[in-house]
């Protein structure tokens, strides 16, 4: 698989990866059912100078986080509120944008739930981004307008700050979610989740396992402040700082976003395990 990530598709990283975040934060439930240890606290504050880049993905993905056993046994779990009968799976769209309305105020969360098989999209996203692969095939339609942008200084390249902007509005709407809500919402649409996932042809594993993996990869991601510097490859860049360079695709993409972006979804995916009971 070709890992690097190429300046003509720059403009489509960051949304797709905000939009999968912010269904991702659907199924953020599921989390208060795998018994995680405690998530990950925010890196410290890093060096002065550290080297980073809108790069491509690295070129050899870390090898997939462990997965701990669930510590709390699935028959212990708290009952979901009643909610009505679900819909079958291709008919699941409309139930899916009704609970994600009530998720937040915020108008940008209904323009990324209007496309089709939208449970089906968010799996397949999650299952990428657990296998440290990218999900950009699965949201083409949530390409930015603005371009990567870059700096040339004292013979250097670096990311220019000002690309960080193309990604507010995704931090934003990923940091209106109501946490409680999400955890209610997921737990309704759970079982729609187990239907796709084993759709994928998946016969190991459960879907809970997936997103696990997926959630703890994006909250260790380190948040780089200060310069962030490229290395040009023909028409494609590499992160500077071998470090950054071999994190793994989705890790990437969550750095791109800009130090104030992440930290910011970062924040939210806490929030939301905090309401559901995980320290």
């Amino acid at each position: 698989m070709d890992l690097t990530y190429r300046r003509r598709r720059r403009r489509r990283a960051g949304p797709w990866l905000g939009a999968a975040l912010a269904i991702v934060a659907l199924a953020l439930g599921a989390y208060v059912y795998l018994g995680a240890p405690p998530l990950i606290a925010p890196p410290a504050t890093p060096p002065p100078t550290v080297a980073g880049s809108e790069p491509a993905p690295a070129a050899q993905p870390a090898p997939p986080i462990p997965l701990e056993p669930p510590a709390t046994p699935l028959a212990t779990e708290p009952e979901a509120p009643a909610a009505r009968p679900l819909p079958p799976l291709a008919e699941s769209d409309t139930l899916v944008r009704e609970l994600a309305t009530g998720l937040s105020s915020h108008p940008g969360l209904s323009v990324w739930l209007s496309t089709d098989g939208i449970l089906q999209r968010f799996v397949a996203t999650v299952d990428n981004l657990a296998n440290g692969e990218s999900p950009r095939p699965h949201l083409l339609v949530l390409a930015p307008a603005a371009k990567f942008r870059v700096l040339h200084r004292n013979a250097r390249l670096y990311v220019d700050p000002k690309s960080y902007e193309r990604y507010d509005l995704v931090a934003d709407v990923v940091a209106s979610l109501d946490p409680q809500r999400t955890a209610d919402a997921y737990r309704q649409l759970r079982p729609l989740c187990d239907e796709a996932y084993r759709g994928l042809g998946k016969t190991q594993g459960s879907f809970d396992e997936a997103l696990t993996t997926a959630i703890r990869s994006l909250l260790s991601t380190p948040v780089v402040d200060g310069d962030v510097e490229l290395t040009p490859k023909v028409i494609t860049y590499a992160f500077a700082d071998p470090a950054l360079e071999r994190l793994r695709p989705a890790q990437k993409h969550l750095l791109r976003m800009g130090p104030k972006n992440e930290r910011a979804i970062q924040a939210e995916l806490r929030a939301l395990a905090t309401a559901l009971g995980i320290g």
